[in-house]
């Protein structure tokens, strides 16, 4: 191999993972990474700031990429300094689509041409990892609104992306595989993940977006991790209240049906690849103004369990409780 080959090779991989990914992959294996999602950018006054702080944060702790799992923005001139924002991380910047994000009858395409993505549903290695972002967007189911389907060319792509994959796996998605709220389908897509933990080394979590919550829940041995909004709890039209000044509720209207998160919220994930285990740690704030329930909410559909403005460390697999 000549110098030049070694040097463009090195180049390569220092842009897919970042030096201090590279330092882990030395001692073994591991990728450490930034995770928000829901940020809102068309319903919040305040998205750039939250994802400058997510940004400044980031790079503090010395990450080696990024990654906002939806729900970001819809791909407008008004919306490039909000991207710009996000842009200024200096490492590796990944994205998956949320539905918001093709708002106003903006096409995927769009949203894809705009935030610099490689594709819709794409895959990338890190750290001794491999990530699989996966677009719960398409047509084909039966729900009424907003499409969350994934459908068979993309479940095609999947299997034939885990099969041949010789990393362990994280799946990155907006709407969760783990119940009926998120993707319509999520049985089949289960289905082809679980196959995957029959060899090695198979699918180890899932992180999602789109209902912000906050929740682990493992199915036969794989962890979703529910990430929580950085921005609010949906409220709808029964919870309309004024939180912040008029003039913001005025210039931002749908502010009044949501239960705001004081600060944003976000996680850094750390990844040890040889072990298979994943830690996250996250941030809790409060509430804007009244919480949802003092302003209407229900529990069946606010569960207190998981509707709360924080996202809670995890571990994976989950420590066994002591006897």
């Amino acid at each position: 191999m000549t110098a030049m080959n070694r040097r463009t090779i090195l180049t390569h991989t220092l842009a897919l993972t970042g030096l201090p990914a590279l330092a882990r992959a030395a001692a073994g294996g591991g990728v450490r990474f930034g995770v928000i999602t829901d940020v809102h950018q068309d319903i919040m006054h305040d998205a750039v700031e939250r994802v400058t702080a997510f940004v400044e944060a980031m790079v503090a702790a010395k990450v080696d990429f990024i990654v906002q799992l939806g729900d970001f923005c819809i791909p407008a001139e008004k919306n490039r300094e909000f991207l710009a924002a996000w842009n200024r991380f200096p490492g590796p910047r990944w994205h998956v689509l949320g539905n918001h994000d093709m708002d106003g009858g903006k096409k995927r395409e769009e949203a894809v041409a705009f935030l610099g993505m490689p594709s819709r549903y794409y895959h990338f290695d890190a750290g001794g990892v491999r990530f699989v972002v996966l677009d719960g967007n398409d047509r084909g189911g039966k729900a009424k609104g907003y499409a969350r389907f994934i459908a068979e060319d993309q479940l095609r792509w999947l299997d034939e992306t885990l099969a041949a994959a010789v990393l362990p796996v994280i799946v990155l998605i907006h709407q969760p595989l783990d119940n009926d709220g998120g993707v319509e389908n999520h049985a089949a897509v289960r289905t082809i993940l679980e196959k995957s933990r029959a060899g090695q080394p198979g699918v180890v979590a899932v992180l999602s977006g789109h209902l912000h919550q906050d929740y682990l829940r493992t199915l036969n041995g794989i962890a979703h991790l529910q990430i929580n909004s950085a921005s609010y709890v949906w409220l709808g039209e029964k919870g309309r209240q004024q939180v912040y000044d008029e003039a913001i509720h005025k210039a931002h209207p749908h502010l009044q049906s949501v239960a705001p998160y004081r600060d944003p919220l976000w996680a850094v994930v750390t990844v040890d690849a040889a072990a298979k285990t994943l830690t996250l740690t996250g941030r809790s704030t409060a509430w804007v103004g009244p919480d949802p329930w003092q302003r209407g909410a229900e529990e069946k559909s606010h569960p207190k369990a998981v509707c709360r403005p924080a996202i809670t460390n995890r571990s994976v697999p989950e420590p066994r409780p002591q006897k």
